[in-house]
């Protein structure tokens, strides 16, 4: 038996993971955060569910403290989005209980910090600046374009969102205003980075830590959406890559891993291959979302989720791929406006090599327009032996769905 953990915010599927590898669950969550109908199935895998406030940063750390002592927990671990991270790890660490440094989790999931670490050993070198608040980006620019270091366009980021919220690629300094509203939607007027425009075609790299030992899973092709925004539209694994594009961007990988000092868990982190070679654009301790796990069990066989808690149990996971295929994730894009229906979704559901289709809307619901990773109109996640046919499958796909939308009035919710 591997006794008690406590997940702060485990989706659904991780809490059934956990109890396979033994683990009796405590789930912690944040009832704002996910739908009364999504917790109950959490709280039904769960040996218990605790609701509490993460925005509450004082009152979290006393719910999380008091799971551990009521449980004698083996591990407080977060298994979720990195708002609400660190402060799990500070308490796991004060407790004995984190299964990685607390600085580790830091130099990872924050950008600044991520950058200026890399920067400080001369590793994947980008130019960039940072500034408290986007007000400052105008001044960085006079500066920086004085010293030849920028030239327009530039990516302008938040430091501490995720989700590809808030990141821009700024043509126009007539731009900043409307960026700096987009910003506040959100909430955030802290610390953004200004870093030089990466070109070059973006992987995301899948990694599991063992004790200090990093394992590369497989290496993910993303799919863009138009800038000046960079939401991602779609998922490739793995992305077709000769040899030694995929060990450098594996080195890169582990060389970043191992200069923060992660230990234990998952990794998912982002490289553009730009004319100079890999250059890391950012890094998260956790799975990758997009349900990227997915595609990796899908075209290999390997679970990164199980993979996650076999090694909280202290076993070295299997990691080697049982198969050979190809996976892929596609975001529907639909036309804004009042959606009116949405012919050809069964017919598309029920192809064989259609493994998940999910649209958030019913007729009715205003589709809005694409803004991050939250406001996508649905997916669809399809397999081939190749990647030829499993982009000839998606392809299948697109061409049976067709979505009517009428515009919104004015006032409405679009």
């Amino acid at each position: 038996m591997s006794g008690w953990i406590v997940l702060v915010m485990p989706f659904r599927q991780y809490v059934t993971k956990a109890r396979q590898e033994g683990f009796k669950v405590c789930s912690v969550w944040d009832p704002r955060l996910e739908s009364p109908s999504y917790l109950r199935e959490v709280a039904a895998g769960s040996d218990e569910l605790i609701l509490t406030d993460f925005a509450d940063e004082p009152a979290l750390r006393r719910v999380l403290a008091a799971a551990v002592r009521d449980h004698d927990a083996r591990w407080l671990y977060h298994a979720g989005r990195e708002d609400s991270m660190l402060t799990a790890y500070e308490v796991a660490e004060s407790l004995g209980l984190a299964a990685n440094p607390t600085s580790a989790i830091r130099l990872l999931n924050d950008k600044l910090a991520m950058r200026s670490l890399l920067a400080a050993h001369g590793v994947s070198p980008v130019r960039f600046a940072t500034v408290p608040s986007w007000r400052d980006v105008a001044g960085v620019l006079d500066r920086f374009t004085v010293l030849d270091q920028f030239t327009l366009p530039v990516v302008v980021k938040p430091t501490a969102l995720a989700g590809s919220r808030g990141v821009l690629l700024l043509h126009r300094r007539a731009d900043l205003a409307g960026w700096g509203l987009e910003l506040e939607c959100y909430g955030y007027d802290g610390p953004v980075l200004v870093e030089e425009y990466l070109r070059g075609p973006e992987f995301s790299v899948e990694s599991m830590s063992f004790d200090g030992s990093h394992h590369v899973a497989g290496i993910t092709r993303k799919e863009l959406g138009i800038p000046p925004l960079f939401v991602e539209m779609g998922h490739v694994h793995p992305a077709p890559l000769p040899s030694p594009m995929r060990d450098a961007m594996a080195e890169l990988t582990i060389t970043l891993l191992d200069l923060a000092g992660y230990r234990n868990g998952p990794a998912h982190t982002e490289i553009i291959w730009t004319g100079d070679g890999p250059r890391l654009v950012e890094s998260q301790a956790r799975l990758g979302g997009d349900r990227i796990f997915r595609l990796v069990e899908l075209a290999t066989g390997v679970d990164l989720e199980r993979a996650m808690f076999t090694v909280l149990a202290g076993h070295r996971p299997a990691l080697a791929p049982v198969r050979s295929g190809v996976a892929r994730i596609a975001y529907f894009q639909f036309r804004p406006g009042v959606l009116e229906s949405i012919g050809g979704l069964d017919e598309a559901a029920a192809l064989p090599f259609v493994h998940d289709l999910h649209i958030p809307f019913a007729p009715g619901d205003v589709v809005p327009p694409i803004r991050d990773s939250k406001s996508r109109h649905g997916y669809v996640i399809v397999t081939g032996d190749t990647h030829h046919e499993a982009a000839a499958n998606l392809a299948q796909v697109r061409r049976r769905l067709h979505p009517t939308t009428v515009p919104a009035l004015a006032g409405s919710n679009a």
